[in-house]
């Protein structure tokens, strides 16, 4: 496999596994970007290819904790992607986070992985709840944590509460079992 971050990005998990080592191709990382395979699985435009390429590497060791070298989380790359499974993202959001993927990581174009998910217009938010629930199931996630410049997590879903009720309700139960 030449270049396995840009295979798991354009592959099918067919043709990914064709030329894959699980010895070594789950740990591998770019020298320059810091980036591993599993940026590249976490950027396949196929939500299918993505979800199995990703679980595959994560079965077989690969880190969910890592960050690029730019700040750019694993949780950032894929709710960046365009079209979305949320019933097999659901899941494997919930995996990256339980390996150590950080919830409260804060890109400087894009925020908090969480401000991504409620800016993803191309789902409802009935569409998302699976995805939704995987970052309000986290007793480390951080309302407080920057959606924008000029915004938190918490103010973007009260600002939003009348029309989305959805995330509005799941933070009400995230914060009542924090004790906030």
């Amino acid at each position: 496999m030449a270049d396995p971050i840009l295979s798991a990005k354009r592959a099918t998990l067919e043709s990914f596994l064709a030329d894959y080592d699980p010895a070594s191709t789950p740990a591998f990382a770019s020298a320059s970007t810091g980036q591993t395979v599993l940026f590249g699985a976490l950027a396949n435009k196929d939500p299918g290819a993505r979800a199995a390429i990703a679980n595959r590497l994560l079965d077989d060791g690969a880190d969910p904790a890592v960050v690029s070298r730019t700040g750019v989380s694993l949780l950032h790359v894929l709710l960046g992607q365009r079209a979305h499974d949320p019933a097999l993202e659901g899941p494997l959001l919930r995996r990256l986070l339980e390996g150590g993927a950080p919830i409260n990581a804060v890109e400087s174009r894009d925020g908090a992985a969480l401000a991504m998910l409620l800016r993803l217009s191309s789902l409802s938010d009935e569409d998302r709840l699976p995805m939704y629930e995987a970052f309000f199931a986290r007793p480390d996630l951080d309302l407080d944590a920057r959606a924008s410049q000029a915004h938190t997590i918490r103010e973007l879903i009260e600002q939003a509460a009348e029309n989305r009720p959805i995330p509005h309700r799941l933070m009400r139960e995230h914060e009542a079992r924090q004790g906030a």
